[in-house]
């Protein structure tokens, strides 16, 4: 994407990471919730495609954390009809932490292969991701 002039705007909104650690807090199956922000795909099954390119928000809510199919290292968060979700094409796209300008996450990969049930997210409040990423907005 080329942009026809610079965006410039107040520190305040642009997003910012997450400090280490933090989502260790977070509990599962409450309401804790993301905003999960992308371009992917809107609909998908065997007999119908929606692939739109416009972009699409979602509040997903936390399912797991820290489990043996998450690891220390992703989040696994709702994707259905009621709170939305992410789904082919929305990889690498960030989910805020609630309404917050906190980026948690990006997304990173889906269960199965009609993106409903859930979602997972790779964590960006890891140390050596946080260091990784530093390195990198210097």
């Amino acid at each position: 994407m080329v942009l026809s002039k610079p965006v410039k705007l107040e520190s305040t909104q642009y997003g910012r990471l997450p400090t280490q650690d933090q989502l260790e807090a977070l509990k599962p199956r409450s309401a804790t919730t993301f905003t999960a922000v992308g371009y992917g795909l809107q609909l998908i099954n065997p007999v119908h495609v929606v692939a739109e390119k416009v972009r699409m928000v979602a509040q997903p809510h936390l399912i797991q954390i820290n489990t043996r199919l998450t690891g220390t290292f992703s989040l696994l968060l709702s994707n259905n009809a009621s709170t939305g979700g992410t789904c082919f094409g929305d990889s690498g796209g960030p989910n805020y932490l609630g309404a917050s300008n906190v980026v948690a996450g990006v997304t990173s990969f889906g269960r199965n292969n009609n993106c409903a049930g859930t979602g997972g997210v790779f964590r960006l409040d890891r140390a050596d991701v946080l260091e990784f990423v530093q390195k990198y907005l210097k």
